[in-house]
């Protein structure tokens, strides 16, 4: 904390100027109460800094693995009404690994990040 440069003491209610550590009554009123009035030097540092971010996202489409995706989706069902037994469930099961594997190949979220100074 700062120095204290400069004290002063006075009387609350007429302002008289009072001895610094004065105690007691106000000797021009005859009051208690005192004001202190203290005058103090500090220095202060003040730092700054400035970041940034940016962020950018959007969806990244494939259009081939899309194509096969939605088709794989359409035509799937139909394709069950033709097929049954094992190779239905076969043709089923390899459609939809497929489809699985497609999937997040056809349509990706991306995310682009750009950072300023810090």
């Amino acid at each position: 904390m700062g120095d204290v440069v400069e004290r002063k003491e006075s009387c609350a209610h007429c302002g008289a100027e009072l001895a610094p550590g004065h105690i007691g009554t106000c000797p021009s009123c005859g009051k208690e109460g005192r004001n202190i009035s203290l005058t103090l030097h500090d220095t202060i540092s003040v730092t700054t800094s400035l970041s940034w971010e940016t962020r950018k996202e959007y969806y990244q489409k494939h259009k081939g693995a899309l194509g096969t995706v939605v088709a794989i989706t359409l035509l799937s069902p139909f394709l069950g009404l033709v097929l049954v037994d094992p190779v239905g469930v076969v043709v089923g099961l390899a459609l939809g690994g497929l489809a699985y594997y497609l999937g997040p190949k056809a349509i990706m979220k991306v995310v682009e990040i750009t950072k300023g100074p810090a």
